[in-house]
Order: structure tokens, then sequence, then C-alpha cells
């Protein structure tokens, strides 16, 4: 299998994480694997430390290193995508443990399959490595969920293209934002229907990394990014909440709700105030995922 990553002035960070962790832990054919640069610099550095994977130069940016990805490869192609910055894949064993994935690339030819029977061209793991919430989650999935692409799978669909999404921060300074993981399961769902999404497995990734990487995104970045969102596909997201860190939560719309058996219509109480029923409804309808940029 191919493998996708994208990395910016993070050498040595890739050969600790990804590479190590990844690559090397699984025995993955280094021929087959990509590692896409922005600037000449990264290029000659990178093609010195690992001279027996194919790096590529891309754009700066990360939805234009996506686009460029998605253009590189053929339509159809397949191939794994890792961010420089994963320390580990891990299976959900109890309600309070997880163990490592002991062969991986046996698990994303196995995703990757199951994203080929039914269709889809977009598949990977449950966003969060804590068992606490992966118990309750069925073994799979297949509607419109959040999937963090630093360990996914695609098969390269043309399609799906990333949003850059210009804006200028408080300070003056200009910067291009972004909303890739959200926005690339929408597209994905949008063009074929599904996503395919594998809850009993989770991968540990520094999303928010200080040094290398594509830095420049705060909090209000993210709110601009958010609703930019939000009023590009209103039929698939219902909106978003800011936290108190400055992390939005971008809820998706379900769109496959399950039958519901028909309830007495009777009042609810909520924080003192009462809610009629139908609103109550209204709200289970949406599921809140957290925002989690790329590194």
């Amino acid at each position: 299998m191919k493998v996708a990553i994208k990395s910016k002035g993070r050498v040595e960070r890739f050969r600790k994480k990804t590479y190590n962790q990844i690559i090397k832990k699984y025995d993955f054919d280094e021929s087959l694997v990509h590692i896409f640069v922005s600037n000449d610099k990264d290029f000659n550095e990178y093609s010195v430390a690992y001279p027996k994977c194919k790096i590529v130069l891309a754009p700066d940016g990360i939805a234009e290193v996506d686009n460029f990805i998605v253009g590189y490869f053929d339509n159809g192609e397949e191939y794994a995508y890792m961010n420089d910055d994963v320390s580990g894949i891990f299976e959900m064993k109890s309600e309070k443990t997880v163990e490592p994935v002991e062969d991986l690339k046996a698990l994303l030819n196995e995703l990757l399959n199951e994203c080929k029977t039914r269709g889809f061209t977009y598949g990977g793991f449950y966003p969060v490595c804590n068992p606490y919430y992966m118990k309750n989650q069925t073994e799979k999935r297949y509607d419109l969920s959040l999937i963090l692409d630093p360990l996914s799978v695609c098969v390269n669909n043309k399609e799906v293209f990333l949003s850059t999404i210009p804006m200028v921060k408080p300070d003056g300074t200009l910067f291009i934002g972004e909303s890739s993981d959200a926005e690339k399961c929408v597209k994905h769902y949008i063009s074929k229907g599904g996503l395919v999404r594998f809850n009993r497995y989770a991968p540990k990734v520094e999303y928010f990394g200080k040094k290398g990487g594509f830095q420049g995104r705060d909090a209000f970045t993210a709110k601009v990014s958010a609703e930019f969102m939000v009023n590009k596909y209103p039929n698939h997201i219902a909106g978003y909440r800011v936290k108190k860190n400055g992390v939005c939560s971008i809820r998706f719309k379900n769109m496959n709700p399950k039958p519901k058996k028909p309830k007495k219509q009777k009042s609810k109480k909520s924080n003192g105030f009462i809610k009629p029923v139908h609103e109550i409804e209204k709200l289970k309808k949406f599921e809140e995922i957290p925002q989690i940029l790329d590194s």
C-alpha cells in the first residue's frame, strides 16, 4: 500500500514519531512512502534523511498540500494518509484499556476493503484514543462522522478538494485557514454517500505541535473557519460551539437517523426550564464533534 505523508520543518520529529512508530515498526515498504514537503530546504533535508522514501515538493499550506496530493495520485489509486507526528495506533481491549495494534498493514487493508465493498472512498478510526468514550460506540460506522486524517485510508477521489479560507487576524496579518478534517469527511460523504469508521481503534497524534509544522492557528482562526464551514455546508453541518480553550466543536447533522419508537407527548425539565418534546427530539438529531486541526 502506498503511503502519503505531509511534513514541514520536522525532519527529526518525523523520525521520532511516524517514521519510527509507524513506518519502521510495522515494516512498511519505504519505496512506497511519499513525503510531501513545502520548500526547497525541506526537500533537500528530507531527501538526505530518508533516502529510501520518495520526497515530493508540494505547495505550502494544509489544504494546499492535501489538494496537491489528490491531484498527484490517479483517480481511484489507493493509499494510506498520515501526518508526520503519529505516535501509535491502539485497539480498545476493555472499558479501561487500549493496546497497540499488532498488524497495522492488515488493519488498513481491512479498512480499505470495507470502503471499496461499499463504494466509499474514505475511511479511518475513532477520533479520541480513550476507551471510556470508545466503549459505547458501534464497532463500525458508515454515516457522516468525524474521521481525523492523520491516520486514514483513501481511494483517491478527484471530487474531494478542500477550501482555503483567507482571513485577516486581529493583529492585521493575513492567514489562510482551513477545516480539513471536517471538510474532507463532508466532501467524501457528498461524493459517495458514506464513510467507514472503525470505532474500536484510534491513533495517538500531536494535534497542536508548537515546533515546525503548519503554525499560526488559534481560537480566532478556528472560529472563522468553523463559520465558513457552517455557511458552505448547511445541509451537513448543524453549527459549532466555542469551548473555553478556544477550540471549536463542529456539529455534523445526523444524515442517517435511526427510527424512533412512538413516545407519549410529555414535557421534560432541563435546568429548571421546561422544553417541549419536539425541541428535545430536535436536539438529538445532531452529533457534536470536536474540530481538531492538523498539525
